[in-house]
């Protein structure tokens, strides 16, 4: 592998993952459409497992900043919660897309991140929270209110995880393929 092959796949997961933080830290993102969960399904596949407390740590930061500073609540449960299904997509990330990289593959993890998560926060929020009544009838409602979020956060999950690996396959094909076209000369 190239130089710029492989410092391509060093730095980028990096650069996803600042940016993603700095998104939530500085812009408004109505109706969840931020790629946490793509930018680190990217990071998982494209780093080395002992590397995942960075995002990890970076993500975790940012929600405790922004939850206790700008929004000025108390961190609760819900929040480790959030925090797990960060550690999950990572694993997800690693397992299902480190070595047999597909289009399929990279939208079925990225919906099984999304979907998991919209289920597993939900439920939370209802189990946590005294917005909705301790009743199936309350959880349904929690759900069917979460619903616009989730449309939304499934759309820019899939839509930048098909993005981010297929335009790093390609850039990666693209170096290979000069290579060998340089070689042949």
């Amino acid at each position: 592998m190239k130089w710029f092959e492989r410092k391509h796949l060093t730095v980028l997961p990096y650069i996803l993952i600042a940016g993603v933080a700095l998104l939530r830290l500085t812009v408004s993102h109505p109706y969840n459409f931020i790629p946490i969960f793509a930018c680190l399904l990217f990071f998982a596949a494209n780093r080395p497992v002992r590397e995942f407390v960075i995002p990890l740590s970076t993500l975790i930061g940012v929600d405790i900043f922004l939850t206790t500073h700008r929004y000025g609540y108390p961190l609760t449960s819900d929040h480790v919660v959030t925090w797990a299904w960060y550690l999950a997509a990572l694993i997800l990330g690693a397992a299902m897309l480190g070595n047999a990289l597909s289009s399929r593959r990279v939208a079925g993890t990225s919906l099984l991140t999304a979907v998991s998560f919209f289920v597993v926060s939900n439920f939370t929020v209802w189990a946590e929270w005294g917005m909705y009544p301790k009743t199936l009838s309350g959880l349904g409602a929690c759900y069917v209110a979460a619903l616009p979020f989730f449309r939304n956060s499934v759309i820019s999950e899939l839509a930048v995880s098909l993005l981010l690996f297929g335009l790093s396959g390609y850039a990666t094909t693209l170096m290979r393929s000069k290579r060998v076209q340089g070689t042949c000369f």
